[in-house]
């Protein structure tokens, strides 16, 4: 998962526009004709796909994949029809919130499809437009939060965990639930960060013995050696390269000061 500030994405004024008439029929609308409403501009979304798409690059913001042969989906972060709790129970869907740009995450389709109706809150459900989504104690982790993104660790084998120990902590409980329910764990992205991070990890010890010749003898030819892995560094860790988030990982728990400021640049 990596962190998208939302708010730097803000759609054409005309969706806006579109959006907001919509959002009033919704307002006026009794309960009985609210689905007919969303159904019938369900294509409102699809317009967006590819200003999502964009942000990173065709990477997905929940597992950073890049899917070019896959039909990628405008993910509903709080779903717009029913938001179904850990006990399998429906406690009300978001309906006012079906034409909201802020509430779209581009989403690779596994993952979505995982996660559809499923959004347990722990306190403070909002179940009405004028209720404070601020005050929503969620489950799910949000990569439009600054702070949800960093709850996640990586291992030499690619399993994504969380960076909580303590398995009653409410951050381990976040991040238990985000990859269980969006199956994060999938043998594909798996496969994928392992790449990723073993490479990285690689690198790592391949710069780190340079430079301690370097302490030895200093070598203008070793030098730019160094110079070449520590770009290949950098291109891993950038925000628009797959699994960014596990090469950023690596870098930081190698320990190296030289390390944690490449992750910290890129």
């Amino acid at each position: 998962m990596i962190f998208v500030n939302i708010d730097n994405h803000e759609p054409e004024q005309d969706w806006l526009n579109k959006a907001d008439v919509l959002t009033n029929q919704l307002l006026a609308a009794v309960p009985a004709d609210r689905a007919g409403i969303i159904e019938d501009n369900e294509d409102m979304w699809g317009e967006l796909k590819q200003h999502f798409c964009n942000v990173l690059q065709r990477k997905c913001w929940y597992s950073e994949s890049v899917n070019d042969f896959a039909h990628c989906h405008v993910d509903h972060f709080r779903p717009k029809s029913k938001a179904i709790d850990e006990n399998g129970h429906d406690q009300g869907g978001y309906w006012w919130l079906a034409f909201n740009w802020r509430n779209y995450r581009y989403s690779a389709p596994a993952g979505n499809v995982r996660k559809r109706d499923y959004f347990h809150v722990n306190a403070n459900k909002a179940n009405f437009p004028a209720d404070a989504l601020e005050h929503e104690d969620i489950r799910f982790l949000d990569p439009t939060d600054p702070e949800d993104p960093n709850k996640l660790k990586f291992d030499n084998e690619g399993i994504i965990s969380s960076k909580e120990a303590d398995v009653f902590s409410r951050d381990y409980i976040q991040a238990e639930y985000t990859i269980r329910r969006m199956n994060l764990n999938m043998t594909g992205l798996v496969e994928g960060r392992r790449d990723k991070y073993r490479k990285t990890a690689r690198l790592i010890r391949q710069v780190q013995e340079l430079l301690a010749l370097q302490v030895i003898n200093f070598d203008m030819a070793r030098r730019q050696s160094i110079r070449g892995k520590q770009i290949e560094l950098i291109e891993l860790a950038h925000r628009f390269s797959e699994y960014s988030s596990a090469v950023k990982y690596c870098l930081r728990e190698s320990g190296y000061d030289w390390a944690l400021n490449i992750a910290i640049e890129a």
